[in-house]
């Protein structure tokens, strides 16, 4: 087992191999003035982060689409992330939760810094302990990717354009 300074280095080491980005920050309120300070925007927040930060826009449970699409910076929590691949884990509960994850253009996911783990499989775990622990459940690493069938990469189509893992430390 490697301690969690290697550990934190190895998981920004395989972030920024996957295009995402890291700021360690010390507190919620640091993490709100780092997200607001991406964009032109308030940033919306997801219900999970909410009860964290207490401030931002929360999106319309009725219309997600509207009230979240292309807003600059979104917040969301991950219940861990995985320093072997660079991954966060998001266990989102709701829709509306799913919809801040895919809906902005630069995700802030917030994640404690003992709430990252040594390889994928100890997520898997993690995961599989948590009786009905979310509707949707998503390993994330670093934006979103897609390619076309002459190989051609676009960044952004299919949810974030970038992606910042906030290591709460």
């Amino acid at each position: 087992m490697i301690s969690a300074s290697d550990r934190t280095s190895r998981f920004q080491e395989s972030l920024v191999a996957a295009q995402g980005e890291i700021a360690y920050l010390d507190s919620w309120d640091e993490l709100w003035d780092f997200a607001a300070s991406l964009g032109d925007d308030t940033p919306v927040v997801s219900p999970a982060a909410h009860g964290f930060l207490r401030r931002g826009d929360l999106p319309d449970a009725e219309d997600p689409l509207r009230s979240i699409a292309d807003r600059s910076v979104g917040i969301t929590v991950a219940a861990l992330g995985v320093a072997e691949t660079g991954s966060l884990l998001l266990v989102e509960r709701a829709p509306v939760d799913r919809a801040v994850s895919l809906l902005t253009r630069h995700l802030v996911i917030a994640v404690g810094q003992d709430d990252i783990v040594d390889e994928l499989a100890e997520g898997f775990r993690w995961l599989a302990d948590q009786p009905r622990a979310a509707a949707y459940a998503t390993f994330v690493t670093g934006p979103s990717r897609t390619a076309d069938i002459e190989r051609s990469l676009t960044i952004g189509v299919q949810g974030p354009s970038r992606l910042t893992a906030a290591v709460l430390t």
